[in-house]
């Protein structure tokens, strides 16, 4: 069976850890330049100190039009994203952008800090309240592991 598996093209190999796909996925110097457009945003974060929010998203996804509809119109969620450099990703037109960040499902709503290390990951729908609350404290989080000089 080993054999008829390699003479098709497949080699036997382990797969990598879960801690291993987070590290992967968590550090850029291991998976190279964050690509555009978030790598762009991310230099903004550093420059005025934000973390940033990303929106992958599609066209055809009706779970993103949704949220689009209702979370994202909220006016709570509004003004909680005015504290992070907001980002929509189309994944019809930033193929390698989901790659790099292993997003298989939409809508993933991902927070990076000012590094680009991911620190927050949500896939498919998430409340107006909901979404509030995990962002607040997300910030909180982070804010409280920045040194002080």
């Amino acid at each position: 069976m080993k054999k008829a598996v390699i003479e098709l093209g497949y080699r036997p190999e382990i797969a990598p850890s879960r801690i291993e796909q987070l590290e992967r996925r968590t550090d850029p110097e291991v998976r190279g330049p964050i690509p555009d457009p978030i790598s762009k945003a991310v230099v903004e974060a550093g420059d005025v100190g934000k973390l940033v929010f990303v929106d992958f998203y599609a066209e055809w996804c009706g779970a993103c039009k949704l949220l689009d509809q209702t979370t994202f119109k909220d006016p709570a969620v509004i003004k909680t994203l005015d504290g992070f450099v907001f980002v929509k990703v189309d994944a019809d037109k930033y193929p390698d952008t989901l790659r790099y960040f292993d997003v298989v499902g939409m809508p993933t709503l991902i927070v990076l800090n000012t590094a680009g290390h991911e620190i927050y990951r949500q896939v498919g729908l998430i409340s107006a309240d909901k979404l509030k609350q995990e962002l607040l404290s997300v910030r909180s989080i982070e804010a409280q592991q920045k040194p002080t000089y």
